[in-house]
């Protein structure tokens, strides 16, 4: 009998038309906890990157034909909207456009697909997370400090299939911005950088590249209309919705605060709100720059409350909404009109995500910056309107105080190494903090970064070598805070841990841990004096 060697070749798929994706990092839920996004901020050398891929994994489509296995069912909000601009404004069918995950890119790019389109929150590792926390907790020799973010996207960028089919790169979102050298972008295969709000442009950029056509390398883009700002198709990561674009408070150091504050129409929110309630979403995260001045038209930002109180109600009247969220407010507005904290608390303390000590809380993000009025009026003098700059340490105890009574916990970002910096103005920072360790919060310490598109963009970025050593004792401060306030909190998340670390075994082996650690990666470094002090209040269990 003649024996025959049969070869069945697997069939490569032709490809969509337009490909969009993020890095692995972006394209996750983080198990539904949106800060354990701050993993993605730890250096290469720090914990394998087996291990922390583990905090990261994929949300795909289920139920769906092996051939659309890697198709996203939730996915960043600014990608969203890419999608939705090239489907409502770009002349594109909705089954040419697919989002998908980088894993799985070689099942989606083929000879057929004319632009991948990446968005990007970090691609270098640059911006002031990043940057900090690769520094600070970098272990051996300088590749070692490379972001989880950083490599994520270059991973996403050397993907085989990209590197096979050659499809039109472009690359836009918050990120961008680092990619503007013509050598990082040829290394990284990039042929466009879009930096600033896509919505106008990206219809026209991608119809451009899907023809075949010269692209420019980098696109600065002008602020959209209304009309523009299309409505996403899909669902977004932690629910996002966007409520509000831009500050208008023109801090020195911040590109958001640059951009003139527009608010979403209700209609647009809610249609928004319910194409997330209708792929499953059971959490919803305003999307904005400050959630307290939703519909504001105070030149001093004074809160429009009705305007406030009106948007969360309607929230929170889906009952397939479980949580809402609050990105992001600014402290200012709380002491102004303490009575709209009292009130959005009767609403959001219903649909809270996270707890402390076993009681809802309303976790937001804020930025308090620095603690000296100096700095404040310097380069901030409109952070703190209706108030004035030198009231700003008032202004920062007094939110504290109000947040605090209405279970609000604020994590908010402190910056070290501004231009100009004197001892006195970290001393001032230092002071500020003594003032607020009665109250529960979370110290979010960073390093000063100039980012594009910012005043202070030219200037020089702090750098852990240069630091003071009271700007060290900054550092380690705002951490010795968190540790003491939080320790018990992240060690309760699954009683063996809880009994583990709570035995006489762990109060033994944990500073032996620390000092190891110690000695292993920080003594002789720049501030290993502050690293000592911080490992060692975080080995006392």
């Amino acid at each position: 009998m003649q024996n025959w060697i049969v070869i069945i070749l697997k069939k490569r798929p032709d490809g969509r038309k337009i490909v969009l994706t993020s890095s692995a990092i972006e394209l996750s839920g983080f198990r539904r906890n949106p800060f354990f996004a701050f993993v993605a901020s730890f250096p290469k050398g720090f914990l394998p990157l087996s291990f922390c891929r583990k905090y990261y994994p994929p949300v795909l489509k289920k139920d769906v034909a092996p051939s659309e296995k890697g198709i996203t069912h939730y996915a960043p909000y600014g990608l969203r909207k890419v999608e939705a601009s090239l489907i409502d404004n770009g002349g594109f069918d909705e089954s040419d456009v697919v989002c998908v995950h980088p894993y799985y890119l070689d099942k989606f790019v083929g000879p057929k697909t004319k632009v991948v389109g990446i968005s990007a929150m970090e691609s270098l590792g640059l911006a002031y997370v990043s940057l900090t926390y690769s520094n600070l907790l970098r272990t051996f020799g300088d590749m070692s400090s490379i972001s989880l973010n950083a490599i994520e996207f270059q991973k996403l960028c050397h993907n085989k299939a990209l590197r096979t089919f050659r499809p039109k790169v472009i690359v836009g979102g918050a990120g961008a911005w680092q990619l503007k050298g013509t050598k990082t972008r040829k290394f990284l295969g990039v042929d466009s950088v879009m930096i600033g709000e896509g919505d106008k442009e990206v219809p026209k950029l991608f119809r451009t590249a899907a023809e075949g056509k010269e692209i420019p390398p980098v696109v600065y883009t002008s602020s959209p209309e209304e009309d523009d700002i299309p409505v996403i198709k899909h669902a977004s990561i932690y629910g996002n919705v966007e409520i509000s674009r831009g500050c208008g408070r023109h801090c020195q150091f911040c590109t958001p605060t640059m951009q003139k504050r527009r608010d979403v129409p209700m209609s647009k929110i809610i249609a928004e709100v319910e194409v997330n309630v209708k792929e499953g979403a059971d959490m919803i995260t305003t999307a904005t720059e400050d959630a307290l001045l939703y519909k504001c038209k105070d030149k001093k930002f004074m809160p429009n409350e009705d305007a406030v109180i009106g948007l969360f109600k309607k929230l929170a009247s889906y009952d397939q909404i479980q949580s809402i969220q609050p990105a992001h407010i600014s402290l200012a507005p709380v002491v102004a009109v303490p009575k709209l904290i009292d009130e959005l608390s009767n609403i959001l303390l219903e649909k809270s995500y996270y707890k402390h000590n076993g009681k809802p809380k309303i976790a937001v993000e804020t930025g308090i910056e620095t603690g000296s009025t100096r700095l404040m009026e310097k380069y901030m003098r409109g952070k703190m309107l209706p108030f004035k700059p030198e009231e700003w340490p008032e202004i920062v105890t007094q939110a504290y105080g109000i947040l605090n009574d209405n279970d609000w916990v604020p994590l908010s970002t402190l910056i070290v190494g501004f231009p100009e910096e004197t001892e006195e103005d970290t001393i001032k920072t230092l002071e500020l903090i003594d003032d607020l360790k009665s109250y529960t919060s979370f110290f979010v310490p960073l390093l000063f970064v100039p980012l594009d598109k910012c005043i202070l963009q030219n200037e020089r970025g702090a750098d852990l070598d240069s630091l003071s050593d009271l700007q060290w004792e900054f550092l380690s401060r705002c951490w010795r805070y968190n540790v003491k306030i939080w320790k018990d909190t992240w060690f309760s998340f699954e009683s063996f841990y809880r009994k583990v670390l709570h035995s006489s075994l762990a109060k033994v082996m944990f500073p032996f841990i620390g000092a190891a650690a110690y000695l292993t990666w920080f003594r002789g470094r720049s501030g290993a004096q502050y690293y000592k002090k911080f490992i060692f209040e975080a080995s006392r269990i």
